[in-house]
């Protein structure tokens, strides 16, 4: 990745409605510049959508939950699992590890009744072998944007 696309990103990092023209003047380039840099970002796929970061919390999702879990070897099974879960809106990460367990679930609900009902369906699935659920008692910090901004050598 060029430096201008590294620093482009760190400053859309910084605030993604950040104008075109003072993200070129931050950096002395020109605005054309800028914007063909974005578009090519979002051709590639590094940059995948411009959104806004909402507190789950502040908006009635009080409950977040990392389920653990064992899926059977069948390959079958486990697509199947990850295509019904994908549609699962509670659910808000999903992701294959390596260890002792197959696969990590961020759940994110209202309650502890939105959870029960949430971790019922995922035990439903054929595909479910085992599950231990981490009920998170509160949050010290939660920044995806950090170690992009470490990867893109802006530490701030």
């Amino acid at each position: 990745m060029k430096d201008n696309e590294r620093k482009i990103l760190a400053e859309l990092l910084e605030d993604g409605r950040k104008k075109i023209s003072d993200i070129a003047k931050n950096l002395d380039i020109s605005r054309q510049t800028v914007s063909k840099k974005i578009n090519q970002l979002k051709e590639e796929g590094i940059i995948n959508s411009f959104t806004v970061d909402v507190d789950g919390g502040k908006v009635g999702l009080n409950t977040r939950a990392y389920v653990i879990l064992n899926i059977a070897p069948s390959s079958e099974l486990r697509h199947k699992f990850v295509k019904e879960a994908k549609k699962m809106k509670s659910i808000s990460q999903i992701h294959h590890t390596f260890g002792r367990f197959d696969m990590i679930l961020e759940i994110l609900v209202e309650n502890e009744k939105g959870l029960d009902k949430t971790l019922d369906a995922i035990r439903d699935f054929e595909a479910v072998e085992e599950t231990e659920t981490l009920i998170c008692k509160y949050k010290e910090k939660n920044d995806p944007r950090d170690p992009l901004k470490h990867a893109l050598g802006k530490d701030l």
